[in-house]
């Protein structure tokens, strides 16, 4: 697989975290499932090749849509590649899709929806816009599409403020904190971010701190009870907790079987936390 990221625009920092291509050059269908673990983004997919297969907890499959927007995960998503692969991804910032459309986030959460459900035009001006040509020519399409879109879209800058915060610091903040600097209580908080993030804030943050742990084991030498504490964990079984919540798995039975598809949708090599976004 070959996966590459492009930066957006200036005029789309605020919203988008980054473009992704994913390719192969064959058509071999994997044999075993890769997991994406919740990382506090929203994804838009646009698919031009063979529809992946979700693992569901039944045992059961199913096809994906053709394209798609993958809501807040709370839990990971087992998926399978059918054959080619030829993805075009918008990685939006939390809270950076709600003003594309309109629609409560939380509604999403934990669900992978086909977007012509969700916006029939949109999905239309995408796909449109992007049928031919180069993945920088794809993308430089997709950008021209988004900032006319976002002329028109109202989002609050005191949210973006907020979610900057909880990013740049690794989910390591506090909720009430954030309450006070907003001016408002922390159930007008829970209800803004379920509403523009899709998920609240505490939960936000817990997912960005468990993120963290894929940065934090390269640089830890003395085993999980340091990693726990280099990312702001009580201790050792306070991480572990979480990996069974948003990764299902073990620490050490996920970075045994992890895959460079798994480890291309953490936010381990991520450089883009609202670093160019204006004041």
């Amino acid at each position: 697989m070959l996966y590459r990221e492009i930066q957006p625009t200036l005029a789309l920092t605020r919203f988008v975290e980054c473009y992704w291509i994913l390719e192969n050059d064959g058509s071999a269908a994997a044999a075993q499932p890769e997991r994406l673990l919740p990382d506090g983004c929203v994804e838009l997919i646009l698919n031009f090749g063979e529809r992946f297969r979700e693992h569901k907890d039944n045992g059961q499959e199913e096809r994906q849509p053709q394209h798609l927007l993958v809501g807040q995960m709370t839990r990971p998503i087992l998926i399978r590649p059918t054959g080619s692969v030829h993805l075009l991804g918008i990685r939006f910032h939390p809270g950076g899709t709600f003003p594309f459309f309109r629609i409560p986030m939380q509604e999403l959460t934990n669900q992978v929806t086909d977007l012509e459900a969700l916006s029939s035009e949109f999905q239309k001006d995408l796909v449109r816009s992007v049928e031919k040509g180069s993945p920088l020519t794809m993308v430089a399409a997709v950008e021209k599409l988004l900032v006319e879109r976002v002329r028109h879209c109202k989002h609050d800058a005191r949210l973006v403020s907020l979610v900057t915060k909880i990013v740049q610091h690794g989910g390591q903040v506090s909720v009430g904190q954030l309450a006070r600097d907003a001016g408002v209580s922390n159930r007008q908080l829970e209800r803004r971010f379920l509403l523009e993030v899709g998920i609240g804030p505490k939960l936000l943050c817990r997912i960005l701190r468990f993120q963290q742990i894929f940065r934090a084991v390269d640089r830890a030498d003395e085993g999980w009870a340091a990693v726990a504490a280099d990312c702001g964990y009580y201790d050792q079984a306070h991480l572990i907790r979480d990996f069974r919540e948003f990764a299902r798995q073990t620490p050490a039975l996920l970075f045994e079987n992890t895959s460079a598809l798994t480890e291309s949708f953490t936010r381990k090599h991520r450089v883009s936390h609202f670093s160019n976004t204006p004041a």
